[in-house]
């Protein structure tokens, strides 16, 4: 565990924005997971046989980009026929959320830094 931070803790180092370029795409891909957890929890044990508005969490989390996603599930449903079960809901939406969370930590990881000019004299020593 204490590895994993010091490879954090550098890689915060070597970019402008430290550590707001790793937590916040962090949070954001926590709250996607959340969201999405929630989601499947209520469709597997909602037995009340009443549709549930569940899934709208999931979607408002990963706008706009499960917006493009989902209008593009409609047009293959037009074309091919209704995709059964939920799975290319869930698939779509959580897809999306990955792939917003891979830009957020672009757009927030800032420039590289310059390295220290004892950096490398401090790893031939040691």
């Amino acid at each position: 565990m204490r590895g994993m931070f010091r490879r954090l803790s550098a890689a915060a180092a070597v970019r402008s924005t430290g550590w707001f370029g790793i937590i916040v795409p962090a949070a954001y891909a926590a709250l996607v997971v959340a969201a999405a957890l929630f989601v499947v929890a209520d469709d597997l044990f909602n037995d009340s046989g009443d549709p549930s508005f569940a899934g709208v969490w999931l979607i408002l989390v990963t706008l706009p980009l499960s917006f493009a996603g989902l209008q593009g599930l409609e047009f293959v449903e037009a074309r091919v026929g209704e995709v059964p079960g939920p799975f290319a809901f869930y698939a779509i939406t959580i897809g999306c959320g990955i792939v917003q969370t891979w830009l957020l930590r672009l757009v927030t990881r800032g420039a590289r830094r310059a390295p220290h000019p004892m950096a490398d004299a401090h790893r031939r020593m040691g």
